[in-house]
């Protein structure tokens, strides 16, 4: 171990060492009255040197997604992640460098998993117990993420007045006074510097939740925002420039930009006329340690607090304020960090509470009900979520995804934690009426999840998350992976007949797809024939309950398939089991 870390599994602190500098040399030859005139002298001029220079540790998280508490709620069992175990590397920093820590977080707090959708919804009690975590910790600030509007505005108000850090939000503005909700900055204390920390989200939540935020909020491009508010924070003279970045580094966005402006722009910081020193990326759901672009620091922890980013940063005083001079970043991993006892405490009836609701049982599940291999063939499973949907919205024809392949409901009792792993995300139901040409642009759209079949290369598409690849029941598909995406679909047919660019059927689909999310952007104007604010996982439940057992020979009606044969079976073993669910 490096004397001065701290050994965050275990859960003890060692003092960091002082500069060599600072360090009085041997006194073991002189006499004693000279040793403690050279010590004095020493300690002296240490603390002037001390006056001149200063160290700031900077940690964040991102895209915790309700993940609190040490465990899995779908799997009931203990996790690798939470802020539970975060709280024991947060303690053991601030012992190791007191009143030299900021604690931040860039944005998805209050939505991704049972326990955030159960304060959010079945009890929605103050303060809101995700937000307490952050409180317990004692977090500095933190931004808003896209997620943190799905339950609309008044559950995230609620949620928000119960924090006792600073919410910072420098593109969120208040319709119809058009005024920021909340600062765009605050200007924090340590040690005499002063750490300036802004926080920005991606516009996207004006595509994703239009139906909660249309006349009550707008989320304007983030660029010009971030650029006013840097603006103020160098004006004020603050020494450290960080910013919370709920947005993803750069790259295409999963939406028409057209009004709303881009997804992804974290990197484009580095281009502004006053640039920050360390930027906290948020959003995608990467990781990185420390990347540097323009001399503008970037880290970004892993989503579901499986992860910290922690950010050392040097200064040195010139003149009355202090300049940055050195930084660097690293990932810490809470995998085997064991959970902070007080703050467990502090959270452990909430999590009892959770653990009995998402036990609840259901109905019974017979046959194969797997999702291990959904995103490789036609599955029971989906064709299931599909048929909930379809006979939700009385339409022809539906589409979901496989939002997770380590995903099952039954055999024997479901559970309702049985269908959050299916369908983890808070997505409402609505359907549209499709023209042919616009279902094969779809459809050949979500195949950009695979790659063009080549003997020996990866099959899947790692740069396009899972949950872009829909699968429509209703009608039959091919998929060809031997060709490029624009010529992957054929065979296209609708109850034994080739569809027509001009036929129209009745599609059932979640609003974020329709929304145009994940760059669906042919789904967007067309007409919209059902929306009702109905969460697709009740609606789920609520069809287990009123069915009471399910036969997977009910609903598996074979609809696509994937060729060549070699294609279709790359496909199949790129789902191995593995240890962990995914994010």
């Amino acid at each position: 171990m490096r004397v001065g870390r701290p050994d965050y599994r275990a859960g003890v602190a060692f003092a960091p060492l002082p500069p060599p500098s600072q360090i009085p040399p041997p006194m073991t030859s002189l006499p004693q009255r000279t040793a403690l005139a050279v010590l004095a002298a020493a300690v002296t001029a240490a603390t002037a040197q001390a006056q001149d220079t200063a160290h700031v540790v900077v940690v964040a998280s991102t895209d915790v997604h309700g993940q609190v508490f040490h465990w899995d709620y779908v799997r009931d069992t203990v996790a690798s992640w939470g802020l539970t175990r975060a709280a024991t590397v947060v303690d053991s920093l601030r012992r190791a460098y007191p009143e030299q820590v900021v604690v931040l977080d860039a944005g998805d707090l209050i939505q991704g998993s049972p326990f955030a959708t159960y304060f959010a919804r079945e009890n929605p009690v103050a303060p809101h117990p995700v937000v307490d975590a952050l409180n317990a910790l004692r977090y500095d600030a933190a931004t808003p993420g896209n997620h943190e509007f799905n339950f609309g505005l008044d559950v995230y108000g609620r949620a928000a007045e119960s924090a006792a850090y600073p919410i910072v939000a420098g593109n969120v503005y208040r319709l119809p006074r058009d005024e920021l909700v909340y600062p765009g900055y605050v200007v924090l204390q340590r040690g005499g510097v002063q750490v300036a920390v802004a926080g920005f989200t991606t516009p996207g939540s004006m595509v994703w939740d239009r139906h909660h935020l249309e006349g009550r909020l707008r989320i304007r491009p983030i660029l010009p925002e971030a650029e006013r508010v840097l603006g103020q924070i160098q004006a004020e003279g603050a020494d450290l420039r960080i910013v919370l970045m709920h947005s993803g580094m750069s790259g295409a966005s999963s939406y028409d930009t057209t009004g709303v402006g881009p997804e992804n722009v974290a990197a484009a910081l580095a281009g502004l006329p006053v640039v920050p020193h360390l930027v906290i990326v948020g959003h995608s759901h990467g990781t990185i340690a420390d990347s540097v672009i323009a001399g503008v620091h970037y880290v970004q922890p892993r989503a579901w607090a499986r992860s910290l980013s922690v950010a050392h940063v040097w200064l040195e005083r010139q003149g009355a304020h202090y300049e940055v001079v050195r930084i660097r970043g690293e990932q810490i991993d809470l995998g085997t960090v064991p959970p902070d006892p007080v703050v467990t405490r502090r959270l452990e009836a909430r999590h009892h509470d959770v653990r009995a609701w998402v036990a609840l049982p259901l109905g019974r599940a017979e046959g194969n009900w797997s999702a291990r291999y959904a995103r490789a063939e036609d599955t029971p499973i989906v064709d299931f979520v599909n048929e909930v949907q379809r006979s939700s919205a009385g339409t022809q024809l539906s589409s979901t995804a496989a939002f997770n392949p380590w995903g099952a409901l039954g055999p024997g009792e479901v559970r309702l934690r049985d269908v959050a792993g299916i369908y983890p995300y808070e997505n409402t139901l609505r359907a549209v009426r499709i023209d042919g040409a616009s279902l094969q642009a779809y459809l050949e759209r979500t195949t950009i999840y695979f790659n063009t079949y080549r003997p020996g290369e990866p099959i899947i598409n790692d740069s396009v998350p899972g949950y872009h690849f829909d699968m429509v029941s209703g009608i039959e598909y091919v998929i060809d992976l031997s060709q490029p995406v624009g010529r992957r679909i054929r065979q296209l047919t609708y109850q034994g007949r080739p569809v027509q660019p001009a036929d129209t059927l009745t599609l059932a689909l979640n609003n974020y797809r329709q929304g145009g999310g994940g760059g669906f952007e042919m789904l967007v104007d067309l007409p919209l024939i059902y929306d009702y604010d109905q969460n697709v996982r009740d609606l789920i439940a609520e069809y287990v309950r009123r069915v009471g057992v399910l036969r997977d020979t009910t609903y598996f009606t074979p609809s696509w398939r994937i060729v060549p044969p070699e294609a279709a079976a790359a496909v199949r073993a790129a789902f191995a089991p593995r240890e962990e669910s995914p994010e």
